[in-house]
């Protein structure tokens, strides 16, 4: 479940616990600065993590089709939208995905309980960016246990995304092809249309 990474500071060589699954990051933050400074704990909390960063709903709305994350780290402040519409549109699509909301804003006690009511599995404030790792690697290691069996799944969705992906693209080069026979040409072209449809409703 956890490693524990070499890491010398000054003259003393300590061991920094991650978490060392493969995991899938989505990362939704309008501040470029801030959302390289917790991408950079983010590798300093898990071994091997795939993030994407988004920076609207629209974005995200894509990313949690496509990207299909194991966690969605939120702010709450942002451009146009806030944490709580990021929050409602992971539960519109994936449900059961674990949200963490990383703010500066979220220093409210009402704020906060709105935020757990509505659906996040954490919070926890940018006062201590820089040390943001050793918060963050507990209540991973607790969603991970909890949260096992929807991992399995996520990934098994995955890998059928990506098959009918692929398929859908010789299909598509079939029916792009020269082919002077057209009931050919038709039946891929037919076929194409059958794998498309099917393919928007895994990708809603």
């Amino acid at each position: 479940m956890s490693l524990r990474r070499p890491c010398i500071i000054g003259c003393t060589l300590i061991l920094i616990r991650m978490i060392d699954k493969k995991l899938k990051i989505l990362i939704v933050e309008d501040s470029i600065t801030d959302a390289a400074l917790i991408q950079r704990q983010v590798r300093k909390t898990i071994s091997d993590p795939e993030i994407v960063m988004c920076d609207s709903i629209l974005k995200v709305r894509h990313a949690l089709k496509t990207f299909i994350p194991d966690f969605v780290f939120t702010d709450y402040a942002l451009v146009g939208f806030t944490g709580m519409d990021v929050i409602e549109n992971v539960k519109d699509i994936y449900p059961a995905v674990p949200i963490v909301m990383i703010t500066g804003t979220l220093n409210d006690e009402e704020l906060a309980a709105n935020a757990v009511l509505k659906g996040a599995s954490a919070y926890l404030l940018k006062n201590d960016i820089n040390n943001l790792h050793e918060k963050l690697e507990p209540i991973l290691e607790r969603l991970i246990v909890e949260k096992s069996r929807l991992f399995d799944k996520l990934e098994r969705e995955r890998q059928e995304r990506e098959k009918l992906e692929e398929i859908h693209s010789l299909l598509k080069e079939a029916a792009m092809a020269d082919d002077k026979q057209e009931t050919t040409q038709e039946y891929y072209t037919k076929l194409l249309s059958n794998i498309g449809d099917r393919l928007k409703t895994i990708i809603k």
